[in-house]
């Protein structure tokens, strides 16, 4: 599934049928430099951000991207506590 504008979800073939390349790179041309559409992700790791800031060690605030997630290949279950571990001990300080 493709995300358009952080609400629609549309497959690779649905865009496709829908629109153009040509239209397709408008819309992005324009989202990049005059309107950004808004972006959920980051949206809500500002709001996490602001919740935590209060309850964190001085100068340890957690910045918003540290919420939005980055592409990494899937991980095993013990990977995934090992980086939760290590996140709690990191906003433990």
């Amino acid at each position: 599934m493709f995300r358009l504008a952080g609400h629609l979800k549309m497959t690779v073939g649905e865009i496709e049928r829908r629109m153009s390349a040509v239209e397709f790179a408008e819309w992005l041309a324009y989202t990049r430099y005059f309107e950004a559409l808004p972006d959920s992700w980051r949206e809500t790791g500002l709001l996490a951000s602001a919740v935590l800031a209060p309850y964190s060690a001085k100068g340890r605030t957690p910045k918003a991207d540290d919420f939005v997630p980055i592409e990494k290949p899937p991980q095993h279950q013990d990977q995934m506590f090992d980086q939760l571990r290590q996140l709690k001990q990191d906003l433990d300080g």
